[in-house]
């Protein structure tokens, strides 16, 4: 498929597909721009990788109004659910993993499911939960 398909609607991105776009996307308004220096040949896979590490590098959840500042966005891998309290375990880097206890109601109310992203926001000896 390519994007000139998409552009004309003859076909729709997947999934995966929009999620690459949107962090593309994402990345331009960072100001990530596709450039060369010197005699140095582009390489549109470093621009890409690049592209994407700087857009999932912040969380997309805008928590500017909390004093918290030490706020880790990943992915969900485990959630053991409780009748009262959950277990939620995110990772946040590969092979690095940070678990919360949070109540299941809030499991509920946020939608976390395993696979979606989600930030953990560390204040003290607590981590909040918020979904990204």
């Amino acid at each position: 498929m390519t994007v000139s398909k998409w552009e004309r609607k003859v076909l729709q991105p997947n999934e995966h597909q929009r999620n690459v776009l949107r962090a593309l996307s994402a990345a331009a308004e960072q100001g990530l721009r596709a450039t060369t220096t010197g005699r140095a040949k582009f390489d549109p896979l470093r621009f890409l990788a690049e592209a994407l590490s700087q857009t999932r590098a912040t969380p997309e959840l805008d928590l500017g109004t909390l004093s918290a500042t030490n706020r880790y966005a990943g992915k969900i891998l485990e959630i053991a659910r409780g009748d009262v309290m959950s277990k939620v375990v995110i990772e946040i880097a590969p092979k690095l993993r940070m678990g919360a206890v949070i109540t299941t109601d809030s499991v509920d109310r946020l939608g976390l499911l395993v696979g979606t992203r989600a930030i953990a926001i560390v204040k003290a000896t607590e981590v909040i939960v918020g979904k990204g």
